[in-house]
């Protein structure tokens, strides 16, 4: 299980693709993939992404299936074993945003539980520099507010990991252009403690 620790330093398919639209879109996590070792820029890197479901009242369908729209973050590198999940990480920076408060010194972070998660996305339109396609990407997520109400997970799509045929650790893919990181972690308002989604 994937799970992340994070300790303050202390010195030291086929067919045409459809893209989810931009705007303010209520989703639920529904995947967590571990995507094994992946060449990039700063060496070979143990990766992993997550999938959200969007609701189809704001997204709408995919036309060519009638299911809802998913959307993949980027890939965010995971510590080193044995190491903590540094606060300059981009996985940190994304867990903060989408807990609504900062990760404590010493805070397991088992990512496997985030799988049904709920979450606002604020997605926005981009350019591959490497194909010229455009893609939906996230900007910025915040965790659910109290009394916000989220819809319940379709079951429409397959975890990877539950697909026939899925390699649970491929073989490393070519480095690619580094995707836009999040922005700094802001503590959310209107956010009881109970509240805090993990």
């Amino acid at each position: 299980m994937l799970e992340v620790k994070y300790e303050e330093m202390t010195g030291g398919a086929g067919g045409q693709w459809q893209n989810a639209p931009a705007g303010i879109h209520k989703s639920t996590c529904c995947d967590l993939v571990d995507l094994g070792e992946q060449n990039t820029d700063f060496g070979t890197k143990h990766q992993c992404e997550f999938v959200f479901e969007l609701d189809k009242e704001t997204a709408g369908l995919v036309e060519s299936t009638g299911n809802s729209f998913t959307v993949r973050t980027q890939r965010f590198n995971l510590p080193e074993p044995g190491k903590p999940l540094n606060e300059k990480a981009s996985l940190f920076k994304f867990l903060c945003s989408w807990r609504g408060k900062p990760i404590e010194s010493g805070e397991n972070i088992p990512l496997e539980k985030l799988v049904g998660v709920n979450a606002t996305l604020v997605l926005t339109t981009k350019t591959s520099k490497a194909t010229g396609n455009e893609y939906t990407a996230i900007d910025t997520l915040t965790p659910k507010r109290k009394g916000e109400a989220f819809p319940q997970l379709t079951g429409e799509y397959i975890r990877r990991k539950d697909r026939e045929g899925f390699d649970p650790v491929p073989a490393p893919a070519p480095v690619k252009p580094a995707a836009s990181q999040p922005t700094a972690p802001v503590q959310a308002d209107n956010l009881d403690e109970d509240d805090v989604p993990f």
